[in-house]
């Protein structure tokens, strides 16, 4: 027997009535952790509202996953880090190029005092990204997607000049170095990849 619309509709409303109730019950008391995290982790300043919504929206969708035997800060603090270094790199690599100047350049790479989330990184990395965007990574330079990638982890630049010189990358620790690296890295992945993380077929 094929479900009915109005069966389907009863359906659709239960699922809702149970989201909201699984999301006031988990995720409502803890909004101010959440939007804490939103600030720590987004790559500017003018990203942590709409990363803030973009968390919740995702939040109240996959509720049902939550296992209510496991700590719900920490799992709040997986998922809003998980998502938000995806929406990250996915407006990092959208840059138009022709906005580009040597001032938004400053800008799109982080301060060096900025604290590092240090969660994905070079050797998990694929769990982070959809297939199209980890063929893109896969096309530019390693030296470009070491760079990339550990941005994108979250460490600090002066970070990123140790850990590039450690693995012989980098000659010197110079830090100017690693910037034209990131700026390259990001123009050739936006050639790769559009705004939906999908590969351009032109």
């Amino acid at each position: 027997m094929e479900p009915t619309k109005e069966n389907t509709l009863q359906l659709n409303e239960e699922s809702v009535q149970r989201r909201t109730k699984l999301f006031n019950l988990y995720v409502l008391p803890h909004l101010n952790l959440v939007y804490k995290l939103c600030i720590n982790y987004s790559y500017s300043q003018e990203d942590i509202a709409d990363n803030y919504i973009e968390v919740l929206t995702n939040f109240y969708k996959y509720i049902d996953s939550y296992d209510s035997s496991r700590s719900i800060q920490t799992w709040l603090h997986i998922v809003t880090k998980r998502l938000i270094a995806d929406l990250n790199i996915r407006r990092m690599n959208y840059l138009r190029s022709d906005d580009i100047n040597v001032q938004e350049i400053k800008e799109a790479i982080p301060s060096e005092n900025e604290e590092g989330a240090n969660c994905m990184n070079i050797d998990n990395y694929v769990q982070y990204y959809n297939d199209d965007i980890l063929r893109a990574l896969n096309k530019i330079k390693p030296i470009y997607r070491e760079s990339l990638l550990l941005q994108q982890a979250g460490y600090k630049l002066q970070e990123i000049v140790e850990i590039s010189h450690q693995n012989g990358n980098l000659k010197t620790r110079n830090i100017e170095t690693i910037k034209s690296r990131l700026f390259l890295a990001k123009q050739q992945m936006r050639k790769l990849v559009t705004r939906d993380g999908e590969s351009r077929t032109d």
